[in-house]
């Protein structure tokens, strides 16, 4: 094999290799470090590959079409059909979301095979997230049966939902993710194994979700029920507040200081089967779409913290900086998982990479 030199490569050859590789970086700065889009289309239908599996997306114009597509088909028609005939109010939250999804589009119509531009409720967001973050796990990792049937459990909804997103955060920050095997009776454990595709790094991954409307951000006893599981790896543990406090950009959230609080005094005190309780990091995320379904300007707020790993604290304070680079260092995949939780909040609308400004037709 013969190495070239870059000024033995022809100009054109050159200028080709720097466009795939903007192409690329806009690729990843979209959707991340997992598997891209890989789609064609086919004889007037849309066919998407996902895992190893095609799926016939038929006349979907936009990648956010093909989302709720998805969806649809993995809950099943006949689950949906017994939800719609029950009255809006207590239909299943999916459901209600598809329903603020159908309303929107028949107030925002422009014709047919028209791709349209309209302000994201809150509903919609919900609905595509949520079809994302399984997407997400179905190309690059696994998309077990039993997470759907907790999906449409209304008594697992919350926990499931939100295990899907965390899924979706290690994923797009470069993880892979191997569900643990929740059939297992001898042994207590967490939600999946979380290994940094370029380190190897391996992480225990847990995720809770408070229930939404409560005044206080205290989360200690959302801490001791994911300390109290049995980890193979060093702890990751993922809290979603639901707090449905507005906030501006000048004042942190009220929710922040006491969450943080909590952890500060579950440090001292916390106990585990009489032993003292182990160290974590501990991302906080405070998404409000799923409970503010007809808001347009709501928010997606995530903090880094830790219990028990004093140098990922928020508010720690390095006595120099070749200290600060070497904790950067030692929490570098940790700290990948936090920016793609800031960066990778909008779902990608095309199937190539594209920036889009526009929302599609739904």
């Amino acid at each position: 094999m013969k190495v070239i030199s870059p000024s033995e490569i022809p100009s054109e050859l050159l200028e080709l290799l720097q466009k795939k590789k903007v192409v690329e970086e806009q690729r990843i700065a979209q959707q991340g470090f997992g598997k891209p889009i890989i789609s064609i289309e086919f004889n007037g239908r849309r066919l998407v590959a996902i895992g190893s599996e095609i799926f016939d997306a038929g006349n979907c114009k936009t990648f956010h079409e093909v989302l709720p597509a998805y969806l649809r088909v993995l809950l099943g028609e006949e689950w949906i059909k017994k939800e719609l005939e029950k009255e809006l109010a207590t239909r299943h939250p999916i459901l209600q979301w598809h329903n603020a999804m159908i309303a929107n589009q028949r107030k925002n119509i422009q014709g047919p095979d028209k791709i349209q531009t309209a302000s994201t409720l809150g509903a919609i967001s919900a609905l595509l997230g949520l079809s994302y973050n399984l997407y997400l796990m179905a190309h690059n990792s696994e998309l077990q049966e039993k997470l759907i049937k907790r999906l449409k459990d209304l008594n697992q909804f919350l926990g499931a939902h939100y295990e899907t997103q965390v899924a979706a955060f290690c994923i797009q920050a470069g993880f892979e993710i191997t569900l643990e095997d929740e059939d297992d009776p001898n042994s207590t454990h967490c939600e999946f194994t979380a290994t940094n595709i370029k380190s190897g790094r391996k992480f225990s991954v847990e995720a809770k979700a408070r229930t939404h409307g409560k005044n206080s951000g205290a989360i200690s006893s959302q801490l001791y029920s994911a300390l109290k599981k049995s980890a193979e790896y060093e702890r990751i543990i993922f809290i979603n507040i639901n707090s449905p406090e507005k906030t501006t950009d000048l004042e942190p959230a009220k929710w922040i200081h006491e969450a943080i609080a909590s952890i500060r005094g579950a440090e001292t005190r916390l106990k585990i089967k009489g032993n003292d309780a182990p160290p974590a990091y501990v991302l906080l995320t405070n998404q409000q779409n799923s409970c503010n379904l007809n808001d347009i300007e709501f928010d997606t707020e995530a903090v880094a913290e830790s219990f028990k790993i004093p140098d990922f604290r928020v508010d720690y304070s390095f006595a120099s900086s070749k200290e600060a680079i070497d904790s950067r260092d030692r929490h570098k995949e940790v700290t990948d998982i936090f920016e793609a939780i800031k960066r990778h909040h909008k779902i990608p609308s095309s199937f190539d990479g594209e920036i889009s400004e526009n929302l599609p037709k739904l």
